[in-house]
C-alpha cells in the first residue's frame, strides 16, 4: 500500500499568502497533521515522529508516503518532513496525483489519495478505507450524509431538479483505490474534482463508506477557526504550561506566541496584580495575592478542558508546587519552562526600556530584577531568549508537548 498526500495548492481562497499546506492549526502545519495521521494508521507504522520536534529524526515507514508540493516550495516541504518523499505537483490536481502515483514503488498495489486540506482526518479513517478496498472495490471514498436541500440549476440560475438528499453524500479523503484501476483511469485523462470521478468515468466500481467530521476540508478563513475548535475538543487532556523566569526575559512574549498556535488561556500575574492595585488594594497586598487569583482562574479553565499558559516569575519552590497541584487536581498535562537571557546587556535593556502595558503595574528597575529572590529549579525545558526567536521558542515548547503525549 502507498499514500499520496496532495499538498500542491496555493490556498488562494484561504488568503494566507502561502501554500495552504503550510498554514498552521493547533501550532502545526496542515501538512504535518495530515502526514502524521497517515503514519499513525494501523496499517502504516512509523519508527519516528513527524514534525519540528523530530527534525533530526528520520522517519521510516513500512508504507511509502509521497507528498506532492508546489514546485516553488519543495525545499521548505522537504525540511518539514525529513524521511518523506516530496515531489513537485502539476498544473491541475489530476496532474499532481498522477505524479505522486508514479513516484510510489511498483509493489504498492493499493493507493490512498489524501488532501492535506483535510488535515485532521483520523487514522481510523485511513484504516477503514484500506479495508474496503481490500474487500474488492475499485475505489472507496468516505462520505457524510448531506443535511442541506440541494438544488440543481442551469446556466441562468433556474432550478431544474431537487435531488433526494437521502441519496447524496459529501465525500472526503483519504480515498482508496486498486492501483491498476487508478492508473488506467488517469491514463484515460479528463478533468475531475477527485480521483473517484475518474474511476466512475472509466466504468469502475466506487463504494462510499462512512466518513468522519474530523475530515473537514479547510478552504476558507472560518475553516481555520472550526479546525482549531475540533482539535481542542479532540484533545485528550488539557495542558498547563508553567512559565518561569526573572522579569524581562520574555515570558509574556512567549505566552502570546503560544496562544497564536494553539487554543489556550493566557493567565498573566502582572495583569491580576495591576488590577488589584487599581482597585485600591495595594496596601493590603502582602505578596501571594496575585498568584492565588491566578491559580483559581487556571483551575477554572483546566476544568473546562482548556489548556493554560501561566505567565509568572514563579520564583520559589512553593509557587511551583502550587502550580503543579492545580494541574494534578484537574488531570492536566504539565510542562514547566524556565526562560533565561544569557546576554546580560540585552536583558538589562529589555528591563530598562520596558513600558508597562498593564494599568496599575509598575515595572521593576534593573537593580530590583537583580535583587529578586529566585530559587534554582529543574524544569522540563530551559530556554534562552537571547539566542532564539519567540516563534522558535514556541515551537520548542509545542514539540516537547507532542513528544510527551
Amino acid at each position: 500500500m502507498g499514500v499520496v498526500v496532495v499538498a500542491a495548492g496555493m490556498g488562494v481562497r484561504l488568503g494566507a499568502g502561502m501554500p495552504k499546506a503550510l498554514v498552521r492549526v493547533g501550532g502545526r502545519t496542515l501538512l504535518e497533521h495530515a502526514v502524521e495521521r497517515a503514519t499513525q494508521a494501523g496499517r502504516v507504522t512509523q519508527a519516528g515522529r513527524v514534525g519540528r520536534a523530530a527534525r533530526r529524526a528520520r522517519i521510516e515507514t513500512s508504507c511509502p508516503i509521497v507528498v506532492v508540493a508546489p514546485a516553488t516550495h519543495l525545499a521548505e516541504f522537504q525540511t518539514l518532513l525529513p524521511g518523506i518523499t516530496v515531489i513537485a505537483g502539476g498544473a491541475e490536481r489530476t496532474d499532481s496525483v498522477a505524479a505522486g502515483l508514479a513516484a510510489l514503488p511498483p509493489e504498492a498495489d493499493i493507493v490512498l489519495v489524501h488532501d492535506a486540506a483535510r488535515a485532521l482526518a483520523p487514522p481510523s479513517l485511513f484504516d477503514a478505507v484500506t479495508a474496503a478496498v481490500e474487500a474488492g472495490a475499485d475505489g472507496v471514498v468516505p462520505g457524510l450524509p448531506v443535511s442541506d436541500t440541494i438544488k440543481q440549476v442551469d446556466d441562468t440560475g433556474r432550478v431544474v431538479a431537487t435531488p433526494d438528499r437521502a441519496a447524496l453524500r459529501a465525500v472526503q479523503t483519504p480515498q482508496g483505490f486498486r492501483r491498476s484501476a487508478l492508473e488506467a483511469a488517469h491514463a484515460a485523462g479528463g478533468p475531475a474534482t477527485d480521483d473517484a470521478m475518474l474511476i466512475e468515468r472509466a466504468g469502475g466500481t466506487v463504494r462510499v463508506i462512512n466518513g468522519d467530521p474530523l475530515a473537514m476540508k479547510i478552504t476558507l478563513p472560518p475553516d481555520i477557526d472550526a479546525a482549531e475548535r475540533l482539535l481542542a475538543t479532540a484533545a485528550r487532556t488539557p495542558t498547563l504550561i508553567i512559565l518561569g523566569g526573572l522579569p524581562g526575559v520574555g515570558k509574556t512574549t512567549l505566552a502570546r506566541a503560544l496562544a497564536q498556535r494553539m487554543p489556550l488561556a493566557h493567565i498573566r500575574v502582572d495583569t491580576i496584580e495591576g488590577t488589584l492595585v487599581l482597585a485600591g488594594l495595594a496596601d493590603k497586598m502582602t505578596g501571594p495575592e496575585g498568584y492565588a487569583v491566578a491559580f483559581r482562574i487556571a483551575g477554572d479553565q483546566l476544568a473546562q478542558g482548556l489548556s493554560v499558559v501561566a505567565d509568572t516569575v514563579n520564583p520559589m519552590p512553593e509557587t511551583r508546587d502550587w502550580w503543579r497541584a492545580v494541574a494534578t487536581e484537574h488531570g492536566a498535562q504539565v510542562v514547566e519552562v524556565e526562560l533565561e537571557c544569557s546576554d546580560a546587556g540585552l536583558h538589562e535593556s529589555r528591563v530598562t526600556e520596558r513600558v508597562s502595558d498593564v494599568p496599575g503595574l509598575q515595572v521593576p528597575t534593573w537593580q530590583a530584577v537583580q535583587d529578586r529572590e529566585y530559587h534554582p529549579w529543574s524544569p522540563d525545558l530551559r530556554l534562552d531568549t537571547a539566542r532564539r526567536s519567540p516563534d522558535e521558542l514556541a515551537e520548542d515548547v509545542l514539540g516537547w508537548m507532542r513528544s510527551h503525549q
